[in-house]
C-alpha cells in the first residue's frame, strides 16, 4: 500500500469513527427519497444534518445582531479612551510606572534581546524619569516605551510620541537606532541623506514576460509637521490628520484620481474583504495596541486609492501616512514612478516632519530616514529549496527574505516569497529602489541557472 493509500484508509477510518460518513449518508439518503427534489441541494444536506440549526433568515437576523454589538462595542471603546485622556497621571505616578515596568523588563531572564533593555540603563533611567518632550505634547519617557516595558520579546520595544522624542531622549534612541541599522561605526552627524528619487526611468519591468515576479510594491511612511505620533494624539488630531490628508488627495490628477474612503463608514464586510485584498489596514498588534496606536478607532483612519488600486494612502494605520504604489507584475519602474508622482502631490500641500539627523521621522525608529520599502511577490521554487543559499545571496545583495505571507522564511509556499530591501537609513530612496533592481535581477538570474543545470542533469 502506498503511503498516500495509506493516508486515505486512515481518513476514511477518523470520518467513520467521527460519525460523518453516517451522517452524509442519511442526509443523501433522505434526499434521494425526496419526491419533489429541492432546487439547492446543499442548503436541504445542511439543513437536515443541522436540524436545530438556524435558517437563512435566522442566520441573516443574527449577523445584523452581532455587528450591531461590534458597532456599539467600538462606541464603549472609544468612550473609553476619551474618559482615560481626561484622567491626567501626576509625574509620581508616570515615575512609579517607569520604575515598574523598567524592573519588569530587566528582571525577566528568558527575553532579553530588546534594544529598549539593551540601552535603558539605570543611569539613564534616573535622568529620563520625569523629563518631557514640549508642551502641549508632554510626552515622558513612559509614553514611548510602555510597550517594550510590557512585552519583553519585541526586538525594539519603544515609539517616539512625537518628533521632538528624538532629541530629548537622544540618549535612548540614538543607539537604538544606530544598533537596528547598521551605523553603529558612523560617526558622521547626519545619518541619512538628503531626499532623491533619482532618475525614475533607470528603474525597469525587472520581468518582461511574467514568468517569476507576481506583485511589486513600494511604500513610504510620513507624518505631518505639527502634530504627535500615534502615541500621543488626541482623538481631534486623528481626525485632524484625516481631513489634511483627505483635502490633500483632492487635487490629484491623472493616474492618481481616486476616492477617500473613511473607515467608519465601511461596514464589516466590505471591510474584511478590502483587507484580503491589501486595500485597507485593520488592527490586531498587540504591542501597537498597548502603545496606544489604535485608541478612538476607527476614527481617523481611511484609505484613498485609484480606481485601478495601484495607488494607495492608508490614514493613521500607524504613522499618519503610509503611501503605497503597486502592480501585479514585476514593472518596477512603473511602481516607483507613480509613487514619486504621489508624494510630490501631497506635499503640495502638507509639510512633512523630517529631522536633521535621522531624515524622515516614524513613530517606530526601525522605519525612519527614507521609509521606503520595495518588494516585489517572487516564485523562486529552485532557490527556495535551498534556504541557506537563498539567505547568503540575500546577505550579499543588501536583500530581506520574507515568506509567502509577509512572515518567516518557513511560510514559503510554492516557492514564493517576499523579497525587499533590508536598509532604510544611510541611503537614499533611489539608491535602494536600485538595490531592489539589481538583487531580484541577480536572484532571477541564480533560479535560471538552477533551472539549467536541471534539464541538463
Amino acid at each position: 500500500m502506498t503511503s498516500i493509500e495509506s493516508k486515505r484508509v486512515q481518513y476514511r477510518k477518523y470520518l467513520e469513527r467521527a460519525g460523518v460518513i453516517d451522517a452524509l449518508s442519511k442526509a443523501l439518503i433522505k434526499l434521494y427519497e425526496e419526491q419533489n427534489k429541492p432546487e439547492d441541494a446543499i442548503r436541504f444536506v445542511r439543513k437536515f444534518m443541522c436540524e436545530s440549526c438556524p435558517d437563512d433568515a435566522q442566520y441573516d437576523v443574527m449577523k445584523n445582531d452581532l455587528e450591531e454589538a461590534k458597532t456599539h462595542i467600538s462606541k464603549l471603546e472609544q468612550e473609553l479612551e476619551r474618559l482615560r485622556g481626561q484622567i491626567k497621571k501626576s509625574p509620581e505616578e508616570y515615575q512609579e510606572l517607569t520604575t515598574e515596568g523598567y524592573k519588569s523588563l530587566i528582571d525577566d531572564e528568558e527575553n532579553v534581546s530588546s534594544l529598549l533593555r539593551k540601552y535603558l540603563t539605570p543611569e539613564l533611567l534616573e535622568e529620563y524619569m520625569l523629563v518631557t518632550t514640549p508642551a502641549p505634547v508632554d510626552a515622558y519617557l513612559y509614553d514611548c516605551a510602555v510597550s517594550g516595558f510590557e512585552h519583553h520579546d519585541a526586538p525594539v520595544g519603544i515609539f517616539a510620541a512625537d518628533a521632538d522624542s528624538y532629541d530629548v531622549f537622544n540618549k535612548l534612541f540614538d543607539p537604538i537606532i544606530k544598533d537596528y541599522h547598521g551605523q553603529m561605526d558612523n560617526e558622521s552627524d547626519v545619518l541619512q541623506k538628503d531626499p532623491d528619487f533619482g532618475n525614475v526611468d533607470e528603474i525597469e519591468n525587472l520581468d518582461p514576460e511574467r514568468k517569476y515576479i507576481l506583485s511589486a510594491r513600494i511604500r513610504l511612511a510620513r507624518n505631518i509637521e505639527g502634530l504627535p505620533f500615534f502615541p500621543k494624539l488626541t482623538e481631534k488630531q486623528f481626525i485632524e490628520v484625516e481631513e489634511k490628508v483627505r483635502s490633500a488627495t483632492e487635487t490629484m490628477d491623472g493616474e492618481l484620481i481616486g476616492s477617500y474612503l473613511t473607515m467608519a463608514d465601511i461596514d464589516a464586510e466590505t471591510q474584511a474583504e478590502m483587507v484580503k485584498r491589501h486595500i485597507l489596514f485593520q488592527r490586531g498588534n498587540e504591542k501597537l495596541t498597548t502603545a496606544g496606536c489604535y485608541r478612538f478607532w476607527p476614527t481617523g483612519r481611511g484609505v484613498y486609492h485609484n480606481p485601478a488600486e495601484t495607488f494607495l494612502i492608508w490614514v493613521n494605520r500607524q504613522d499618519h501616512v503610509h503611501i503605497m504604489s503597486m502592480a501585479q507584475c514585476g514593472d518596477l519602474g512603473d511602481v516607483y514612478n507613480r509613487l514619486v508622482n504621489g508624494l510630490t502631490e501631497l506635499e503640495k500641500t502638507l509639510a512633512f516632519v523630517r529631522h536633521p539627523r535621522y531624515g524622515n521621522l516614524t513613530a517606530c525608529p526601525t522605519n525612519l530616514g527614507t521609509t521606503l520599502r520595495a518588494s516585489v511577490h517572487i516564485r523562486l521554487p529552485l532557490l527556495s529549496k535551498d534556504p541557506d543559499r537563498l539567505l547568503a545571496l540575500a546577505e550579499e545583495l543588501q536583500l530581506q527574505v520574507r515568506g509567502t505571507d509577509g512572515g518567516e522564511l518557513a511560510t514559503v509556499e510554492d516557492g514564493v516569497m517576499d523579497i525587499s530591501n533590508k536598509r532604510k537609513l544611510g541611503f537614499t530612496e533611489f539608491e535602494l529602489v536600485k538595490t531592489v533592481q539589481d538583487g531580484v535581477v541577480a536572484l532571477i538570474n541564480a533560479e535560471e541557472e538552477l533551472e539549467i543545470a536541471g534539464q541538463e542533469s
